[in-house]
């Protein structure tokens, strides 16, 4: 008897999303070691969580939890990190592809955690600010105002250099 699976595997979660996920993991973890082994977690999550035969509502549903796990795999890593640093920006600057995209990368970067986390998920995700305050279990005027002071830091980092 045939197994009845709910909801896209694996491979076609990773073939849809994986992108998504590994930017995400990429500018929250400086490094393309642990965004990589982040995206892995989130793709074992999934699994786990598709295992107790729980059941996304709508796709909507299931592409935002998957980046509520990436950005909370996210933090538990750079939590520990904070406590054990391990890599310096100058190491950084090796992992970036493009050239042109190095000082705007590095001014992103020396952003809070906060103020990164909005702004990719408003400029380079496309999420609105209603959608992101969901996501981060914040309100809209938390948002709207931590992408403001985002700006604001990012500006004066570019202006600085």
């Amino acid at each position: 008897m045939e197994k009845k699976q709910e909801g896209p595997g694996v491979e076609e979660i990773f073939q849809e999303y994986g992108n998504m996920l590994y930017r995400i993991a990429f500018v929250m973890m400086k490094n393309t070691f642990d965004a990589e082994d982040v995206v892995q977690d989130t793709l074992i999550r999934y699994m786990e969580h598709t295992r107790r035969k729980k059941i996304f509502e709508t796709e909507e549903h299931r592409k935002a939890w998957l980046i509520r796990v990436d950005i909370n795999l996210c933090k538990n890593r750079l939590r520990f990190y904070k406590n054990h640093p391990r890599i310096s920006m100058e190491q950084l600057a090796q992992y970036y592809e493009r050239e042109e995209d190095t000082r705007l990368m590095d001014s992103l970067l020396l952003l809070p955690q906060k103020y990164r986390e909005v702004l990719l998920l408003h400029y380079v995700e496309g999420y609105q600010g209603k959608e992101i305050a969901e996501m981060l279990s914040l309100s809209e005027t938390a948002v709207r105002k931590r992408m403001e002071r985002g700006r604001n830091g990012l500006r004066e980092l570019l202006e600085e250099t």
